[in-house]
């Protein structure tokens, strides 16, 4: 399965996954910059990121996270941290913007 994660310079980068990664493990494993902070905990917000397609395929947003994003800006409707998303075999084709 791939998932597409687009760079804050516009580049795009795609990369497997496997079902039961979170996104930062993901970009962690293929060297791509994504900030993180709490190591994963979904406390710092820092991981923020913009998915662009599949919404409805993603797991629902977990109060922690909503929190979290409560403290961040740039939020949008499209906002999660990538920490917090856990990736499935749904989610195939993902495409993640980083902010």
């Amino acid at each position: 399965m791939k998932i597409t994660f687009i760079l804050k310079n516009g580049e795009e980068k795609t990369v497997q996954f496997t079902a039961n990664q979170s996104v930062l493990k993901v970009a962690e494993k293929n060297h791509i910059p994504l900030a993180s902070a709490c190591e994963g905990f979904g406390a710092c917000g820092k991981c923020h990121v913009l998915i662009e397609n599949l919404q409805d395929k993603l797991s629902p947003i977990s109060d922690l996270e909503e929190d979290t994003l409560d403290k961040v800006s740039g939020v949008t409707m499209n906002s999660r941290l990538a920490c917090q998303l856990i990736l499935n075999n749904y989610l195939d084709g993902l495409r993640i913007k980083l902010v």
